[in-house]
């Protein structure tokens, strides 16, 4: 566990302007909605960058593994005798605890417009966290799908898998949201009004197992993947 926490926290620091401009961004556009504080311009800025905040945990998962397979750092990380699915649960750490900033961030964001606007925020909490797991799982999609495919189809694998019901919806087939936590939370934001409570507990469980299934599955590609060809 040690290993997995500081090889996260060395990709977090190798992060460090993503976070900045994420930050600074975010930063802004609240002074911008900060003058309009009405209750449907609140839900707009949480739904809206949610789904950004989501794709943004893709894109920082799937060239994670390339750009250290380019760098050599993997080569050196794992002969001091750390495991590939330790190494790759420190990448997933590290991406999580970015998304995790930028979670905390559009929840603050979130809870200072309805300060300012003077309408309750229950309700807000259960879909902060909800976020942050189906962040968890869009990280760990992205990373499985990047051990075996070139970034820019693994981008575009992760993110099908996790809208597919939306897509298969147009067909007139409906996958279980069981199955597709990110499609799920995507139905709850539509729902979601400030004040009224919601139930999240499910979506964050069925996040978390499927976000393990994915790493798990990662791990046992990525354990036959020859790591000492850079990329390229």
């Amino acid at each position: 566990m040690r290993a997995i926490l500081l090889i996260g926290t060395n990709f977090v620091r190798g992060q460090w302007m993503t976070v900045l401009i994420m930050t600074v961004y975010l930063g802004g556009i609240a002074g911008v909605f900060a003058h309009n504080p009405e209750r449907q311009e609140s839900r707009f800025f949480l739904e809206m960058h949610a789904f950004y905040i989501l794709f943004l945990s893709v894109v920082i998962a799937v060239p994670a593994l390339q750009m250290e397979r380019r760098s050599r750092r993997i080569v050196a990380v794992l002969s001091k005798g750390i495991h590939r699915w330790q190494y790759l649960g420190g990448i997933l750490c590290g991406c999580c605890m970015i998304a995790g900033i930028f979670c905390l961030l559009v929840g603050g964001i979130a809870w200072m417009l309805c300060r300012v606007g003077g309408y309750p925020t229950e309700g807000l909490g259960g879909m902060v966290v909800a976020l942050l797991a189906c962040c968890l799982l869009a990280t760990s999609a992205g990373l499985f799908y990047s051990t075996f495919l070139h970034p820019f189809l693994a981008t575009g694998a992760a993110s099908a898998t996790l809208v597919l019901p939306m897509i298969t919806q147009t067909a007139g087939w409906h996958l279980r949201k069981e199955l597709f936590p990110v499609a799920w939370l995507a139905e709850s934001l539509a729902r979601f009004r400030f004040g009224s409570p919601v139930e999240t507990a499910a979506l964050c469980a069925s996040a978390a197992v499927l976000a393990m299934l994915f790493w798990f599955g990662g791990a046992a590609v990525f354990a036959r993947r020859d790591v000492t060809i850079s990329p390229e």
